[in-house]
């Protein structure tokens, strides 16, 4: 695989990342007009990345300056690969460029949301990148029509990527508080109390019970948007994704250098 990431202006250029978005949202609905928000992205201090496999395109990315509550920051829209591609390393490409860019701006924060329920993606953003996230938002895009998305709220978790900092991520034997069950997909929470390491497990095939009974996704979906607006609104962080198990990884009262601004 010969890999060459570059960053992008030109709209012309830019009109070519619609098969990308479309592959990797699973959409057939990534309108023109489209392009052209991307394109005054790139005008105006915005990061448009593109990643080519020899000389076809496979994957994309694209941030812009985001201020909140006094703070300076990037915010990373989105980063897809072509759906063939996914688990090839790309996205990982694309996010350590966009970091390498960053930092040459000056900024310390990268942030961005993602759906809590699709595993992979909480893995990657929090365990192989170093993300944290302190913040939860229901319905954050309303409704959607793409694949991933079509037919449930929007929730998201706020990713925060401190890029020149440094933290301890490791952690020990949490308190796991909820049991799933595979046959019927119910889901079970414990009693807890304020135990300074929280699991949460999630279910792996998320994507499949939204297929196959939209209604049971939504149950889900929504039992755990309390469960995690109740953590992170009582002082605990997310600090980690253990794929072995499958889960979130809360730690309470962890200290960031860094205050919350997308409270």
């Amino acid at each position: 695989m010969s890999m060459n990431i570059e960053m992008i202006s030109n709209s012309d250029e830019i009109i070519n990342f619609m098969p990308v978005i479309e592959s990797a949202w699973n959409s057939n609905n990534a309108l023109h007009a489209f392009k052209d928000t991307i394109h005054s992205m790139a005008y105006h201090g915005g990061f448009v990345l593109a990643a080519y496999d020899g000389g076809e395109l496979v994957g994309m990315s694209f941030s812009y300056p985001g201020y909140r509550n006094g703070k300076v920051y990037l915010y990373s829209h989105m980063t897809g690969v072509i759906s063939e591609k996914k688990t090839s390393g790309i996205g990982y490409l694309l996010k350590m460029k966009q970091k390498e860019y960053a930092q040459s701006y000056g900024y310390n924060l990268i942030a961005w949301t993602f759906d809590p329920m699709m595993s992979t993606n909480a893995h990657f953003n929090l365990n192989k990148l170093g993300a944290f996230s302190r913040s939860y938002l229901d319905n954050f895009y309303g409704n959607m029509g793409d694949g991933l998305n079509s037919g449930l709220p929007t929730d998201r978790l706020v990713a925060e990527w401190y890029i020149n900092d440094i933290y301890d991520k490791n952690y020990q034997d949490p308190v796991y508080i909820n049991e799933l069950n595979y046959e019927n997909y119910s889901l079970t929470f414990n009693d807890f109390n304020d135990e300074e390491i929280i699991g949460m497990k999630m279910f792996t095939d998320f994507q499949k019970i939204k297929k196959n009974d939209l209604q049971t996704a939504l149950k889900i979906k929504l039992k755990y948007r309390d469960i995690f607006k109740k953590l992170l609104n009582n002082n605990y962080t997310i600090i980690n994704f253990e794929k072995k198990n499958n889960a979130y990884i809360f730690r309470k009262n962890y200290e960031l250098k860094q205050k919350n601004i997308f409270k």
